[in-house]
């Protein structure tokens, strides 16, 4: 059995199509080239609900779907590639005037992932269209590269999951334990407001771990907003 994505067949071809308008990426100066097309893809997979099929029969249904919601769909991923195509051209520029390799030689605190949950508390559908918040001291926690957002966005077609990446914390030395004290916030005018306090500990390692490993991610109990009278 074959399983396709009929979404991701989308996200590529619309991002094949941007980049191939040379003109309007040097006019963007975004410094992108063929070897980021799979970068801005990922952006979007990972931000986009798949739709998996098996056959034609389920490939017709998909198209048979409604219109309104396929011109929203692709309105969404367009916006998404560009968002991706930012995002991507930002992190390939130098910071500071030292090379990405070099900000990752030595010791460093290495987070997980975060992911939690939230749910309208009256009708338990997911939330949406709210920012969410990662944060340390009451100040926003720095994120691994800018593919990765906080305040994290949250979508519709997300189902209510949150992410956050927290950019590695250089170390002394390598096995140095350390508690970290974070909280999720969310203050939205529709809401009532919502903190998570939470720690974790985490030893140091001799290497910049710049890789994900979702069995390792830390995970928050679903949580609930309810609205404001």
């Amino acid at each position: 059995m074959r399983v396709h994505n009929l979404v991701k067949d989308l996200v590529v071809q619309k991002v094949e199509e941007m980049f191939s308008k040379k003109d309007e990426l040097q006019e963007k100066d975004l410094g992108l080239t063929q070897d980021c097309m799979q970068d801005v893809v990922c952006y979007v997979l990972n931000r986009t609900q798949p739709e998996y099929v098996v056959s034609g029969r389920g490939m017709a249904h998909s198209e048979s779907s409604d219109y309104n919601k396929k011109l929203q769909r692709l309105a969404d991923i367009i916006r998404l590639i560009q968002e991706g195509m930012e995002a991507v051209s930002k992190r390939r520029r130098p910071r500071d005037g030292e090379t990405e390799v070099g900000n990752m030689q030595g010791s460093f605190f290495n987070f997980p992932s975060i992911i939690g949950r939230l749910f309208n508390g009256e009708n338990f559908s997911p939330i949406s269209d709210v920012k969410v918040y990662l944060l340390e001291n009451g100040v926003p926690v720095p994120v691994i590269d800018p593919n990765w957002q906080n305040p994290y966005m949250m979508v519709i077609n997300t189902a209510g999951t949150y992410l956050f990446w927290p950019h590695p914390l250089r170390a002394e030395g390598e096995g140095i334990e350390r508690t970290f004290a974070m909280e999720i916030s969310v203050d939205d005018p529709l809401y009532e407001s919502l903190r998570i306090p939470f720690e974790f500990t985490i030893t140091s390692q001799n290497r910049f771990v710049d890789f994900v490993n979702s069995s390792d991610s830390f995970r928050i109990k679903d949580q609930y907003l309810f609205p404001r009278e």
